[in-house]
């Protein structure tokens, strides 16, 4: 529930957040605040798990020291859900690569970013940092390794 007024708005979007939605409540709520023709896109970064030996290791780290990584990971729709959520709207779709060089504060801040990853005076909280240190420092190249990503994009109407 937005709070916003009737067909106000041109252009209503998602990102990475999305997977947590109720998807059935925000496409009502979406179609109720869209002007006609209004437009709405939602997109993520999907992390490619196994495209370099990096993020092989990155997967094991979260899956030996995630508190419920297996339970909450990314799970975004696949294609054949958002055609399907979109209908008839869907006015195209897109996969792209991104690719983000982290050096090791970076990498930490974005495993600590993580929802899953066990905080500081968790038993786990230690050793997933020193394993981290340890898996940047066997591929790190010029001080950073390379998370790559697809990312993938949903436009349409909500008719």
């Amino acid at each position: 529930a937005t709070g916003l007024a009737e067909a106000s708005v041109d252009l209503v979007g998602a990102a990475q957040a999305f997977h947590w939605f109720d998807t059935v409540a925000v496409r009502a709520e979406w179609q109720r605040i869209l002007r006609p023709g209004g437009l709405a896109l939602i997109y993520w970064n999907s992390r490619l798990l196994d495209a370099s030996p990096f993020l092989v290791g990155y997967e094991q780290l979260l899956l030996d020291y995630g508190t419920d990584y297996t339970a909450v990971a990314e799970r975004y729709q696949d294609d054949a859900t958002m055609q399907a959520w979109f209908g008839s709207g869907l006015r195209g779709m897109v996969q792209l690569p991104n690719v983000q060089h982290l050096d090791l504060d970076a990498l930490r801040g974005r495993l600590l970013s993580s929802s899953y990853a066990p905080q500081p005076g968790h038993p786990r909280h230690a050793p997933m940092l020193a394993a981290l240190q340890d898996l940047f420092a066997a591929h790190a190249v010029d001080g950073q390794v390379a998370f790559e990503y697809r990312t993938r994009a949903f436009l349409g109407t909500l008719d």
